[in-house]
């Protein structure tokens, strides 16, 4: 574990006492690129103690102080003594990657029932989503949602839950757009996630990527 340090200040400055508060906060520094994980430690009155952080291998330690700070600072007015702030770093597996693409989209009408398996590939390795419901058209958009985040739930293997908020075609610069609103839930609470992608040809398939827009850049750390 390297410990960045840059000046000699301290940090009088005290986080909430709620621990929803606390998680908050975590999940803002989680947000920043190249943080895979933080861990705010308290001390008995309640001053910042400790920030550990992991990261990966990629990044500059400096330059994740530096964020942090200002992360801190900006949104929640808390200056924090960065000699606090203690960062492993991990090393990236190059062959590996947490993301998910792609692999198949089938949706099938027969009669009054509705089929949709959607396919999601890492790494070589298939995550299979599917659901067979009442063939109404309206609903159709959540259902491909739904059998999506079926198949990165069976991806993560059930450590998260997954809440669809909204689904909706939006005009950004003359282009249309899907525009979804997700939300995960897991042992932390629920976290809200935006994903958005431009609606082309196949559009079932933009909607997917809007999802995994979405979803892909949170699912890493889980």
């Amino acid at each position: 574990m390297n410990n960045v340090s840059i000046n000699n200040f301290r940090n009088f400055i005290t986080l909430p006492q709620s621990t929803t508060k606390i998680k908050e906060i975590e999940n803002s520094i989680n947000s920043l690129n190249g943080v895979l994980f933080s861990k705010i430690v308290l001390a008995e009155d309640k001053e910042i103690k400790e920030i550990h952080i992991i990261t990966k291998d990629l990044y500059s330690p400096k330059k994740i102080t530096r964020d942090i700070e200002s992360l801190l600072m900006a949104k929640y007015n808390i200056p924090v003594d960065y000699r606090k702030i203690s960062i492993a770093q991990v090393a990236e597996e190059k062959n590996y990657s947490p993301r998910l693409k792609i692999s198949d989209l089938s949706v099938t009408s027969e009669g009054e029932t509705l089929q949709v398996i959607v396919k999601l590939e890492n790494n070589n390795k298939i995550f299979e989503g599917k659901i067979s419901c009442i063939n109404w058209d309206k609903n159709r958009e959540y259902i491909i949602t739904r059998a999506t985040l079926e198949a990165i739930t069976s991806f993560l293997k059930g450590r998260v839950f997954f809440q669809v908020e909204e689904i909706k075609k939006v005009y950004l610069e003359d282009r249309e757009v899907f525009l979804i609103s997700i939300n995960l839930i897991n042992e932390q609470g629920k976290e809200n996630l935006i994903g958005v992608a431009p609606i082309d040809d196949d559009q079932h398939r933009s909607l997917v990527k809007a999802i995994l827009k979405a979803v892909n850049r949170r699912i890493a750390f889980n």
